[in-house]
């Protein structure tokens, strides 16, 4: 199988010093706990460390800002709720500084105000397209290569203790094996992951 938005590779799985198993038909297993372990930490951090373009839908804010509900990378259409685009010459993306933006902040010299929709409604009134998540897998600045780093290792502990709790080997509760399978749950990661992931758990 391919690994869909893993923080890990088979690669990198199969060259730690604990994994001593060549059999290729581990691959799958093991390509499905890479998986498996990379969503249970955007469980655990209530956000994701990739690059997904999505269209995502917010209520017409009262002021100049418009707060966002996910980490954002860049904007590829701001529609505002009278269906108007805004252009990118009329906001700024807050934290200037920074991989994603948690606001959508208009220029205080831009005559642009936030609309309600068409039928004067507030609610999911404005639209962003756009690429979202905490951090782009493919970036090079210090901050996003460290959060890369992070998550890459938390993953492949947190599949390799899944792996070795398959084949009966005593390690922290990170895994349940059931019939269907091997479940990974969020609160059950192991301590070195949780401290790896602590900066980048999303609050309220």
């Amino acid at each position: 199988m391919a690994i869909t938005n893993g923080y890990a590779t088979l690669t990198q799985f199969k060259a730690l010093p604990e994994i001593t198993s060549s059999n290729a038909t581990d691959d799958t297993f093991i390509e499905s706990l890479i998986e498996r372990a990379s969503r249970a930490i955007d469980d655990y951090c209530g956000v994701w460390f990739y690059a997904a373009t999505l269209t995502r839908y917010f209520d017409t804010p009262r002021g100049r800002d418009l707060p966002l509900d996910a980490p954002l990378l860049t904007v590829t259409t701001l529609t505002n709720g009278d269906g108007a685009t805004i252009a990118s010459t009329e906001y700024k993306l807050w934290p200037y500084n920074g991989p994603h933006k948690t606001r959508i902040k208009l220029l205080p010299s831009s005559a642009t105000v936030w609309e309600l929709s068409t039928a004067s409604d507030r609610d999911a009134a404005i639209t962003v397209l756009g690429t979202w998540g905490y951090v782009d897998r493919t970036a090079t600045d210090p901050e996003s290569v460290q959060a890369i780093l992070n998550t890459t290792e938390a993953c492949l502990l947190i599949a390799s203790s899944a792996y070795k709790k398959r084949y009966g080997v005593n390690t922290e509760g990170v895994a349940q094996v059931t019939g269907a399978g091997v479940v990974i749950t969020p609160q059950g990661l192991p301590v070195e992951a949780k401290q790896l992931l602590a900066p980048y758990v999303r609050l309220g």
